[in-house]
């Protein structure tokens, strides 16, 4: 979400974060096996650039000129338009001075963004940060569809369904239109979500996504299915009032039941929001009710417990690591191998689908440059299987890693596509993008993902 097209910026002293995609920091770290570290990056920048907070400068150009430099754009109706839109967002209005002369009063009545140095912070002298709104949005599909919903109870349907056993892909040889046992290893870890948002005109519409267990009683999916805006603006929040979380669901039945989370339940990466929806950071977690799901035991699985992705890895052969240390088990590259997808498209009366996805790049390009966070694939998915798990299906260990949390399309048909080889196509009133990208699982994803477990734990222990 969000992003995809890079841009220079210049590095703020002492900061060590840089825009999506804009160049390789020399302290980057390659490891033998090929396999990137990534690093942190910063959302500030000392430049003006759409889609980036700015530090202003007293003597570094007015309202005006900053936003010229900002967007491109010489004297005239535009840039004026452009510099009220930055004065009126709501994040700048506390930096708001009276206007001071006709032209200020004109265009600026209520107040104009003061470039002076008479903001002060810990008994010191120091400049505003005005957010530069993005000129051209990068809006996720997820937002604005689903249907209207009255309740948000969770449909029951008590009919049992014939299933079939439908096996992992490591060569893409199988048929994706087969029903899958949902009651088998990892299938039964996979989370339908029933996403209820607020639209703009208050009307509460339902949409679907997909997660993963991956603690007694977390759900790992994409930040953007619970903390995404209506504009690519962080001060526009699309309001979603509550998610219904469904393990192993099959269609509309909920063999292992479901649970009701609220916006206090969900969290996302720091930098997901602050990042402009930057998709490098596009996962979380949603924290289910007690007591923990994973621990329940379950009549379906012979009284044995729910159990989830990585836990006794040994034992179900279902392991969640950080890409870096997959050559240890003598997996050298992912290029070009076979991974599975598997998620709740909004067309498949709600049954989950398992696709096959042929991987293009552990590290596609932007301008050239790596972008070590994200894996891009060949894959046929559609609208609802965002946050799916993406893994991979090793056959001569018989062992399954998790690998990436799908994101969706690498562009939106709306804005240049920002990955190198992205190619967009308007079908309907659907965008067809190719390839499909994903959150790399490294060692930082990784480990925030279980520090969040951890805090949680000790949270309810303490």
């Amino acid at each position: 979400m969000s992003a995809l097209w890079p841009v220079e910026l210049e590095k703020p002293f002492g900061e060590t974060e840089v825009p999506f995609g804009s160049f390789n920091p020399p302290w980057s770290g390659v490891s033998s096996d090929g396999f990137r570290f990534e690093q942190e990056y910063s959302l500030v920048s000392d430049t003006p650039v759409p889609g980036r907070f700015y530090k202003i400068k007293y003597g570094g150009g007015g309202l005006l000129e900053t936003t010229g430099r900002a967007y491109g754009l010489k004297q005239g109706a535009e840039r004026l338009t452009h510099a009220q839109a930055i004065n009126s967002h709501p994040s700048n209005i506390k930096f708001w001075r009276p206007p001071g002369n006709a032209f200020e009063y004109k265009y600026f009545g209520k107040g104009v963004i003061s470039f002076s140095p008479r903001f002060t912070c810990g008994g010191r002298k120091c400049f505003a940060t005005i957010w530069i709104p993005p000129m051209k949005p990068y809006v996720h599909p997820f937002l604005g569809r689903g249907i209207a919903v009255d309740s948000f109870n969770e449909p029951v349907d008590l009919r049992q369904s014939q299933r079939e056993w439908d096996g992992e892909s490591s060569s893409g040889r199988f048929s994706a239109g087969r029903r899958i046992d949902m009651t088998k290893v990892p299938f039964r870890w996979i989370c339908r979500l029933r996403v209820f948002l607020k639209q703009p005109d208050g009307e509460i519409r339902q949409s679907f996504a997909t997660g993963t267990l991956v603690g007694p009683r977390h759900v790992l999916t994409a930040a953007h299915v619970f903390d995404a805006n209506w504009e690519n603006d962080p001060a526009t929040p699309v309001e979603v009032l509550a998610i219904n979380v469904a393990a192993g669901a099959d269609g509309l039945r909920t063999p292992f039941s479901w649970s009701k989370t609220k916006p206090i339940d969900w969290r996302s990466h720091p930098n997901w929001r602050s990042g402009n929806f930057d998709p490098r950071f596009d996962f979380g977690l949603i924290r289910l009710p007690n007591p923990p799901i994973a621990y329940r035991r379950f009549s379906k699985l012979k009284n044995e417990t729910l159990s989830f992705w990585g836990n006794a890895g040994e034992i179900d052969g279902a392991f969640l690591l950080p890409v870096e240390i997959l050559p240890e088990y003598e997996i050298r590259t992912l290029t070009g191998k076979t991974l599975n997808i598997c998620g709740y498209q909004t067309d498949s009366n709600g049954r989950s689908t398992l696709l096959p996805a042929t991987v293009r790049s552990v590290s596609p390009t932007a301008r050239g440059q790596q972008i070590r966070q994200l894996i891009s694939y060949a894959a046929d998915t559609s609208q609802g299987i965002s946050g799916s798990p993406v893994w991979y299906w090793d056959e001569k260990s018989k062992r399954r890693y998790l690998i990436a949390v799908h994101h969706g399309g690498c562009g939106n048909c709306k804005t240049p596509p920002g990955l190198d080889g992205c190619t967009t196509q308007l079908v309907g009133e659907d965008c067809m993008s190719d390839p499909r990208i994903g959150v790399l699982l490294t060692q930082r994803v990784v480990r925030q993902v279980r520090d969040w477990i951890n805090e949680d734990y000790d949270r309810t222990t303490t």
